[in-house]
């Protein structure tokens, strides 16, 4: 009876997909913002559902466990406290005892990394849970403007016009309100940027997208290139919020080996690898396809995770001839698919 209760309380600890590996290496996934838990607080079942859902494109059926949290509760309140719990869980089954691989979207950039400042304060015996490296996707660790739109057509601050308020509804699905906002609290750029902000030795991957999404309505409030919801501030891991367009000085998302304007600094640890000219931010995690890809940094193992993607570098026409750096074939695969095949050899 023991048994049964417990296993019946670790079931609702974390979502485990079951026997599945990148490099042999046990996969952990962390979603990123729900815009319907803010008008409806989902309970532990419904988080769950939800976690399985939004991962069902791609990454679902290649992780060995999701995590999950309400986008209704707060990264240093009631979401640490649900990620703890689950953190715990992996370290008494010993999921991640050999190492894992963490896979983030969105908002769970910035999840992740808060959780990952804590483990000493938690207890958790590294022996027993080890993150190799985590490949952040369209990672808002930096925050987005479009949080600060949203906070003040909540709290009617500033001068809010009627383009503001389409943008934010079209983004939700609804207008926020003051109870109603959670986790957009610290996506506003300058709290993102003032949480975890303690080094970590651990890799963080980037895989960053130019593309268009909300009908473009989005992009007007984020400064520099963004996916329609993260700028490049934030998903390259840039130390500062700038109006980049870029990850690198030296490439552009297109490919092109032309001067760009891009972060002079990212945070300790980060990496950008991919840049997508046309991956807009669901596209990243999903199974579409949306174009070439752009290597930033390339042929580098990370613990044992090895990113060697099969770039090449040639003057293309489009370009008048300048020289252009792109992921051979690779607008034949998703940017997920790109990167898990890569990673996975």
């Amino acid at each position: 009876m023991k048994t049964k209760v417990f296993l019946l309380v670790a079931s609702l600890l974390f979502s485990v997909t079951g026997h599945a590996k990148l490099a042999g290496k046990n996969v952990v996934l962390v979603h990123g913002f729900q815009a319907g838990d803010l008008s409806n607080p989902p309970n532990i079942s419904k988080q769950q559902q939800n976690a399985n859902s939004y991962w069902n494109s791609y990454w679902g059926s290649r992780a060995e466990a999701k995590l999950y949290w309400s986008s209704a509760s707060r990264v240093t309140g009631g979401i640490k406290d649900s990620i703890r719990t689950q953190i715990k869980q992996l370290e008494a089954n010993r999921t991640c005892a050999s190492g894992c691989v963490f896979v983030t979207h969105s908002t769970g950039d910035l999840v992740l990394r808060d959780a990952l400042t804590r483990l000493g304060q938690w207890g958790v015996n590294s022996n027993n849970f080890r993150v190799l490296a985590v490949l952040d996707f369209a990672g808002a660790g930096g925050g987005t403007e479009i949080a600060d739109v949203a906070f003040n057509v909540a709290n009617g601050s500033g001068i809010i016009n009627s383009v503001q308020k389409g943008a934010v509804n079209l983004f939700l699905g609804f207008t926020p309100t003051t109870s109603a906002i959670g986790v957009l609290n610290d996506l506003r750029p300058t709290i993102a940027r003032s949480t975890a902000t303690s080094s970590n030795a651990t890799p963080r991957l980037r895989f960053v997208g130019a593309g268009d999404q909300y009908l473009r309505v989005t992009k007007g409030f984020i400064k520099g290139y963004d996916d329609s919801v993260v700028p490049f501030h934030s998903a390259c891991g840039s130390r500062s919020a700038g109006d980049y367009e870029s990850c690198n000085r030296g490439i552009r998302t297109n490919g092109q080996l032309k001067n760009s304007r891009a972060p002079s600094s990212l945070y300790a640890s980060h990496y950008p690898i991919l840049m997508g000219d046309d991956t807009d931010h669901s596209e990243a995690i999903n199974s579409s396809r949306s174009g070439d890809f752009a290597t930033v940094v390339n042929d580098r193992t990370f613990n044992g995770i090895r990113a060697d993607f099969n770039d090449y570098t040639e003057r293309k026409w489009w370009s008048w001839w300048t020289k252009v750096r792109l992921v051979r074939n690779g607008s034949n695969k998703s940017m997920s698919a790109n990167v898990y095949d890569t990673l996975n050899n």
